[in-house]
């Protein structure tokens, strides 16, 4: 076989075994951050293998002239949060990130350290610097049983996915049925009755396959090498 040929086949096998379709799973236990005593963030980093995610507390509610289903601010450390234009706003507005031993909650004014619906409604949102899919969410403190059994809203990039979705024993929540695929997931509580912290995230960074483009460039290579195998042996 012509040696351009043999260079370019071995080129195509190489990219074949260099572009598989499996995905790196980033697994984050948050429940593992606080030494016992609990703390307060306006905002935190948390790193697994090298992917670091952020994380805020904001808010959702029609307290500020909202529907549930948009978001105020994910942030609250920037001011968005604040119920009226004044301090008394502002302290009604507050929100941080509570780091607990039993993972991520939203501490707020006359507020505890879950993420409830008490006081408006605590939206607690992770941010990565690339688009993931969010595969599995782990929640603590859950009441499972009775009338006041857990429910949360989740958005991704902003937009509202699934609303009043039920905990219940599904802990850790699979997420891959909900198509969770973007840079940023939220979760929220609209009730007084939901209260629930984080304790672990779960996500998967897929694969870059080879473009289209690249297998033409590789397919036309080819046929070059061929064609001009055939006219020298002419």
């Amino acid at each position: 076989m012509n040696y351009a040929i043999s260079r370019i086949a071995a080129f195509a096998a190489l990219l074949m075994i260099a572009a598989p379709a499996s995905a790196a799973t980033y697994s984050y236990d948050f429940t593992t951050l606080n030494s016992g005593q609990t703390t307060y963030s306006s905002g935190l980093a948390v790193e697994s293998d090298g992917l670091t995610v952020e994380v805020t507390a904001g808010r959702y509610d029609s307290y500020m002239g909202l529907d549930n289903d948009q978001i105020a601010d994910t942030d609250c450390a920037d001011g968005g949060c604040q119920w009226y234009d004044n301090s008394v706003g502002e302290l009604l507005g507050y929100r941080a990130v509570a780091i607990t031993s039993d993972g991520l909650g939203i501490a707020g004014f006359f507020d505890g350290s879950d993420i409830d619906g008490d006081f408006g409604n605590d939206l607690i949102t992770f941010t990565f610097d690339r688009v993931v899919d969010f595969t599995r969410v782990f929640f603590t403190g859950v009441e499972s049983f009775g009338y006041a059994q857990d429910q949360f809203d989740v958005f991704v990039d902003g937009v509202l996915l699934r609303e009043e979705v039920l905990i219940g024993e599904n802990n850790p929540y699979d997420l891959t049925g909900f198509s969770a695929i973007g840079r940023s997931i939220s979760f929220g509580a609209d009730s007084g009755y939901d209260n629930f912290r984080i304790g672990g995230l779960e996500v998967e960074l897929a694969a870059v396959p080879l473009p289209a483009g690249g297998l033409l460039l590789l397919s036309g290579l080819f046929g070059l090498a061929l064609a001009r195998r055939r006219g020298t042996a002419a």
